[in-house]
């Protein structure tokens, strides 16, 4: 058999019915990553309840960074993943080898950099978003003791990538689950008894991320050893096979930071108004984070079962899969649609105590009745994401979310700061305008989406030779 041994097959993505695959696939990627979001949750829920709106004020005004060091995790990891699994669907073993021990050392160095940097910064940079000096000083301590911690989310996300990339979906999630039930259970010790504030919540958090990162790479370890009959002799660094993976990995670490940094843009403006809207802001988009970032798993499996197919050659079963993705995604999105129409006010009191902290829950409320709607929008969206990352087409989905970015912010601080405070028959507070920005961003996302699907469909475009690996 020699080189052209086949590895082990984790999951093959490119036999059986699409919706069936996809669905199997997708479930363990949507409970990780609903475990993964639990460790923001509990953070703010936790400190809500035990120091009232100033602490989840200061969370807030961490968590905006805190979401770029998670979009460049997931970026990074989201890319690398794509290439491991056009590697694994081509059966190149050998370049499959040396392309999981290139991702898990550079990955490993960035996490590294990226945790030092926040940790000498953490300040200067809330100072910057014009953090008030009420929440300053606890903001600037979580941040930097979430900065250290990110060392082991990098770690987990490389690990992760590489199970995905594989079509294994299930042990991120075995090692999730552990690590979100530390996470609490440290949470309510450090922040309860030990009354150590928002800094307790910080420690919880990347005590959990080691502990993820040290079991998620002895698995692989194990795994990679043992099942995949790798060859042994196979390089341990390619900087081609690290070229490749940034080609797939820097669109979707923009992209995903492009997210981010959008809300750390409005999170200035979200500043100006008080301690009591940055609270319920913060409350409100943590939940909607949770929401979407889970419906991104929709995504992040299309691409796994794009990648496979199309370095199958099977352009037909790549098309099938994104309208079985599309399927799924508006069951999940019908489901949190009536959820948060019908119970905003109950989702937000998980924070903080209503009678104690009335505005939050009001600013909080607007928030997710305003905004979820646009999920009807946004699901599309992410299946379209995750086709042409799966196929390569990285760059082009990359300008749709720069297109969103920027129209987002510019209708955010136009409609909150000139138009809105104007229209003296408009019912609802000037603040609600960066909620509506949402659609605008949304609706141009889509139709250019829906352009370049229809081009990939009628040019040919899915065809097995325009791939290159």
């Amino acid at each position: 058999m020699g080189s052209e041994k086949e590895c082990v097959v984790m999951n093959d993505l490119t036999q059986g019915k699409p919706f069936s695959v996809i669905w199997r696939f997708s479930l363990p990627l949507l409970l990780s990553m609903a475990l993964q979001q639990l460790y923001n949750l509990a953070d703010s829920i936790i400190v809500g309840r035990f120091t009232g709106e100033a602490g989840l004020a200061a969370i807030g005004a961490a968590y905006p960074i805190t979401l770029i060091y998670i979009a460049i995790a997931t970026g990074a990891s989201m890319g690398c993943s794509v290439v491991i699994a056009q590697l694994f669907g081509a059966k190149r073993r050998r370049d499959l080898k040396t392309a999981i021990s290139t991702v898990i050392v550079s990955l490993l160095v960035l996490g590294v950099l990226l945790g030092g940097a926040g940790i000498l910064l953490a300040q200067p940079i809330l100072r910057l978003l014009h953090t008030q000096d009420a929440v300053l000083s606890t903001a600037s301590a979580y941040l930097a003791i979430y900065a250290f911690g990110i060392i082991g989310n990098f770690v987990y996300n490389t690990a992760a990538a590489i199970f995905t990339g594989l079509g294994d979906s299930k042990r991120p999630l075995y090692f999730l689950m552990i690590s979100a039930g530390l996470n609490v259970v440290l949470d309510l010790i450090a922040v309860g008894p030990l009354h150590m504030g928002v800094a307790g919540a910080a420690w919880a958090t990347a005590i959990s991320q080691y502990v993820s990162a040290v079991v998620s790479v002895a698995v692989l370890a194990r795994v990679t050893r043992t099942q995949l009959d790798l060859p042994q002799d196979a390089p341990r660094f390619s900087r081609s096979l690290l070229c490749e993976m940034c080609r797939f990995s820097v669109p979707a670490i923009i992209q995903q930071c492009c997210v981010a940094f959008s809300h750390t843009v409005l999170q200035r403006l979200v500043n100006t108004y008080g301690v009591t809207f940055m609270a319920g802001y913060e409350a409100a988009s943590k939940i909607h984070n949770f929401v979407y970032m889970c419906f991104n798993t929709i995504g992040t499996a299309l691409s796994s079962f794009a990648a496979q197919n199309y370095a199958a050659n099977k352009p037909q079963r790549v098309n099938e899969g994104c309208k079985a993705s599309t399927g799924i995604i508006l069951i999940f999105t019908a489901v949190a649609l009536l959820i948060l129409q019908l119970f905003p006010a109950q989702l937000i009191s998980m924070f903080v105590n209503v009678e104690e902290n009335p505005g939050v829950v009001d600013v909080g409320r607007l928030y997710l009745r305003i905004i979820s709607p646009d999920y009807l929008l946004i699901c599309f969206i992410i299946v379209g994401g995750g086709l042409l990352r799966g196929v390569g087409r990285v760059k082009d989905f990359l300008l749709v979310t720069i297109l969103d970015f920027a129209i987002r912010i510019g209708c955010s601080y136009g409609f909150s700061l000139a138009l809105l405070p104007s229209l003296s028959f408009y019912p609802l507070p000037s603040y609600t305008g960066m909620f509506w920005a949402w659609y605008f961003g949304s609706a141009v996302d889509l139709a250019v989406l829906l352009v370049l699907y229809y081009k990939m469909n009628h040019g040919g475009i899915l065809d097995h030779s325009h791939l290159s690996t």
